[in-house]
């Protein structure tokens, strides 16, 4: 009935861990338990992939399907070394982008839409965020790296 189809391209080639897929790429910590609904490796996959996106520990393992109580304890567990690694990185990562959003923000400014006694005016104005910017590179000189070694009697 139909041909042959033409021979698809290969999928992506798995990826090394210096690649931005880190959070597929790690060592999951070790279960001490088998259940159903506990920190299984494709749920701590799927919270590293969330803990990039959203940046906010708690919400992202509520999202998993997991506390974030619980998410603590097994990275701190012996052997969740990697996990806490990708953890680090993804949270590293979602800083720096909602750093990024905030100054690009502050510094292109938003488009608000006016409105007057509850009724859009169809007008919008555009403002420009100096306090946004300003949080912003507050925050991220208060925020530590993770990307350097703090040497001895270095805060």
């Amino acid at each position: 009935m139909t041909a042959s189809a033409a021979p698809r391209p290969p999928a992506d080639p798995p990826s090394s861990p210096e690649d931005d897929d880190y959070a597929l790429t790690f060592t999951p910590a070790p279960s001490l338990t088998a259940r159903h609904d506990g920190w299984t490796e494709q749920r701590q996959c799927r919270f590293i992939l969330l803990l990039r996106e959203i940046g906010v520990v708690d919400r992202a393992a509520k999202a998993a399907g997991c506390s974030g109580q619980s998410a603590y304890k097994l990275r701190n567990r012996p052997g969740g070394e990697d996990f806490a690694a990708a953890w680090d990185r993804a949270l590293a990562e979602a800083c720096d982008r909602a750093f990024d959003l905030a100054l690009d923000r502050a510094t292109n400014g938003v488009t608000v839409p006016r409105f007057y006694r509850g009724n859009f005016t169809g007008t919008t104005t555009h403002r420009l965020d100096n306090r946004l910017a300003m949080a912003a590179l507050t925050a991220a000189d208060r925020r530590p790296r993770i990307d350097r070694k703090i040497g001895k009697g270095e805060t």
